[in-house]
């Protein structure tokens, strides 16, 4: 039983992280939905995955525990990634500015 939850949590833990990829591309394709991340919330949420690395290297030893959140964190790091250079970037680009904001598509695609 230890060794089939160990598969599922791999593979869930795999599938979590590939969730991220449909917002990722959202971000990659469209610089004002950057504009919408937090970067309070997603920092949050590393800094937590950092301490369940730790956790998972120190007191459960599971490389695959570590492996998991890790990667989990390098998709979390995406996210942030693209809304600090949305900040950094300043002001809107000179076709952007004047031109109301569009909302967020409601579609799940």
């Amino acid at each position: 039983m230890e060794q089939v939850l160990s598969v599922l949590y791999g593979v869930s833990g795999l599938a979590a992280t590939a969730l991220y990829i449909p917002q990722i591309l959202r971000y990659h394709r469209d610089p004002l939905m950057r504009h919408s991340i937090s970067l309070l919330t997603w920092g949050g949420w590393i800094g937590v995955t950092l301490v369940t690395i730790l956790y998972a290297i120190y007191v459960v030893k599971s490389p695959l525990f570590a492996l998991v959140a890790g990667i989990n964190a390098l998709a979390q790091l995406t996210v942030l990634a693209y809304g600090i250079t949305a900040r950094m970037s300043g002001t809107l680009h000179e076709h952007q500015v004047g031109q109301p904001l569009q909302t967020v598509d409601s579609s799940f695609s």
